[in-house]
């Protein structure tokens, strides 16, 4: 299967059109030059869009929340011109992140169950902002400013390759004088790793993370490097890392330990915990390993353990045994959200979906819109059978996360079982749209419309989605 989507992304992207060269110098750090702002986002658009149809996205609400906290925590700090950032989790067991032109971070679950701490996971985001910020793949972009439009398509190949499946993999399945090409502009210079450190490690302490955090996960990937018999994790494939880097953010580090302690908060560990169990761990063995944990630790240490010994029970259909464990976190961590949409699971692993839906509505009315709990009420209310009630959650959530090709899914999903074929439509459309399928799209906005009696309220909504459609046709058949 990976093979196959390898061969059709080359396939795809071997046909874009270049971008336009002009004869500028390279750009100091951070300004504009000859790859323009437009121009970075065009490329990260064509990204996302054949990373949304080919890559295992996560739709997690918790982790995507978590995820886009951390990226919040640490964007006031970093000198970006643009602040709108694209988060993107991809479901791989590989240790990989990335940052591609057009303000697109994106991180492998492997992360997760690789960084042991907060800090370790924030020290790889921080990196990866820091390199956004200072537009280091569009500086290597512009450095191939006399490039063929074959050397740009396999750019894009390689970038999209290097997000979805490891760099490694991507430059492999490249075949062809583009190879060593793609590799030199996919590997980041030493001169834009340091930057990359450096900055990171000032973003990390500004925004209240241990920066200490960035060492300690560059060590561990050496480690795990030496432990696979020097076949460094995809991560190092286009972060080259060398035990003078790892000595140099030792050093940097020191400048910035001003302060006694970091707090680590417990949220890290429940989407840490989820992700190793989503990932083939044994419940069974998981809930061996927790209750010889939670025994011996205190504090935080204890409390993690305690949620992953809740998570294997769920997982291993033993959702009952779990539901006193999540209630006394909670007494612990009053209104702490994820702990609330972890009990609603449990509780509909129990046969009590009811309950869950009730638990749900009282934190979403201190939480209006909040996306965990929002999203977890719609799945739930899908459970008992009322899909109306779970299409207008679903549709609100659009409103905030339209970019979420799996929520109009979800949409269509329960509008379908509601009866309203307008709805149904549109979110096909909508989610076609992110795709890249804009025939398609408009064939669905076009039956919407069909559909609509002449006072609905959606009319001029769907004729507005159909006209944008039908420019994204017009726009692909000038290429």
């Amino acid at each position: 299967m990976r093979r196959a989507i390898v061969f059709f992304l080359i396939l795809c992207l071997i046909a874009l059109p270049a971008l336009p060269a002009e004869d500028n110098r390279l750009p100091a750090i951070g300004s504009g030059g000859l790859i323009a702002g437009q121009q970075e986002r065009a490329i990260g658009q064509q990204v996302l869009t054949q990373l949304r149809r080919n890559a295992p996205l996560v739709s997690d609400p918790m982790l995507r929340e978590y995820f886009e906290d951390t990226l919040h925590r640490m964007i006031p700090y970093a000198p970006l011109q643009d602040r709108e950032i694209t988060p993107l989790i991809i479901n791989e067991p590989s240790l990989n992140a990335f940052a591609v032109p057009g303000n697109i971070i994106g991180i492998h679950t492997g992360l997760l169950r690789t960084a042991e701490t907060e800090h370790e996971f924030a020290g790889v985001v921080a990196h990866e902002i820091a390199h956004l910020s200072q537009r280091h793949y569009a500086r290597r972009l512009e450095q191939q400013e006399r490039s063929t439009p074959l050397t740009i398509a396999g750019m894009l190949a390689g970038l999209i390759l290097t997000a979805a499946t490891g760099s490694e993999a991507g430059i492999a399945a490249i075949a062809g004088t583009q190879a060593l090409a793609i590799d030199q502009m996919l590997r980041h210079s030493r001169a834009h790793e340091q930057e990359a450190d450096r900055l990171g490690i000032e973003i990390m302490a500004r925004a209240g993370y241990d920066p200490a955090g960035m060492p300690a996960m560059f060590e561990r990937m050496l480690r795990q490097a030496r432990l696979q018999g020097n076949r460094p994790p995809e991560y190092l494939s286009t972060h080259p890392l060398t035990e003078s880097r790892v000595a140099d953010t030792r050093a940097r580090v020191s400048e910035f330990r001003d302060r006694d302690r970091y707090d680590e908060r417990l949220a890290y560990h429940l989407v840490r915990n989820r992700v190793r169990l989503h990932h083939g761990e044994d419940p069974e063995a998981f809930i061996s390993r927790f209750r010889e944990k939670q025994a011996a630790q205190t504090g935080l240490e204890a409390d993690a353990a305690r949620h992953g010994l809740a998570a294997a029970l769920i997982a291993a259909d033993r959702a009952g045994e779990a539901i006193p464990h999540l209630r006394e976190l909670l007494e612990d961590y009053e209104g702490d959200i994820f702990l609330v949409a972890e009990l609603a699971r449990a509780l509909r692993g129990n046969d009590q979906a009811g309950d869950a839906a009730e638990l749900l509505e009282r934190h979403l009315r201190r939480h209006p819109g909040n996306l965990t709990l929002s999203r977890t009420l719609a799945d739930t209310r899908m459970e008992l059978n009322e899909p109306e009630a779970a299409a207008r959650l679903y549709e609100k959530l659009t409103r905030d996360y339209g970019a979420d090709a799996t929520l109009w899914n979800d949409l269509s999903e329960a509008a379908g079982r509601a009866g309203d074929l307008i709805e149904v439509h549109r979110a096909r459309g909508e989610r076609l749209l992110l795709l890249g399928d804009a025939e398609a799209a408009a064939r669905q906005f076009r039956q919407a419309l069909e559909r609509a009696p002449a006072n609905h309220s959606r009319k001029a909504l769907l004729r507005d989605r159909l006209e944008k459609a039908n420019r994204q046709v017009s726009a692909n058949r000038q290429r």
